[in-house]
């Protein structure tokens, strides 16, 4: 874990560089492969200003805090990161207990022709509200061709977007 300390109207001791490194250290438990901390450290007349940004994988933990005093400030942006950090986990924990939850069932049913063409079959518990722009972005995220979800705005209105060619994509709308 490369750390950054970068001052501006101060000058960065020793105890605050182990103070903010050892509160670092703690939040290891909550983040993996932390690869990047840039601690800013900001004193404009009596506000002292800890601006932390942490960048681990693929994802980037921004908090900033002021106060009186600089270790409050430290204290309080990495008490923000670490409510980010337990969110992001707790999220990525419940996607991956979703995925596994799915039932697939695959159904064969001959054609009039004669061919076979199978079917696959999935259950969905729940459809949740999002708005067009949300599941686009669900859809680019899970890399899936369609999504069933129902309508932020009007909430009894179901809809299925699905991707017609790369950039193209169709909305069909149940009311």
């Amino acid at each position: 874990m490369k750390i950054e300390f970068t001052g501006r109207g101060i000058e960065i001791t020793d105890a605050l560089k182990s103070f903010t490194e050892e509160k670092l250290n703690k939040l290891s438990r909550f983040i993996d492969n932390i690869l990047d901390v840039q601690v800013r450290m900001i004193v404009e007349k009596h506000r002292h200003t800890a601006e932390i940004v942490i960048k681990a994988g693929h994802e980037k933990l921004v908090a900033k805090e002021t106060t009186n005093d600089m270790y409050a400030s430290i204290g309080g942006a990495l008490d923000k990161i670490e409510k980010q950090a337990k969110r992001l986990k707790d999220k990525f924990v419940t996607k991956k207990r979703k995925s596994v939850g799915k039932e697939e069932n695959f159904i064969t049913v001959n054609t009039p022709q004669g061919e076979e063409i199978v079917i696959s079959h999935k259950k969905i518990e729940s459809v949740k509200p999002l708005t067009k722009d949300e599941a686009i972005m669900e859809m680019e995220n899970n890399k899936a061709d369609f999504i069933v979800f129902r309508d932020a705005e009007n909430r009894e209105t179901v809809s299925v977007l699905y991707k017609k060619d790369h950039k193209n994509y169709h909305l069909i709308t149940l009311e």
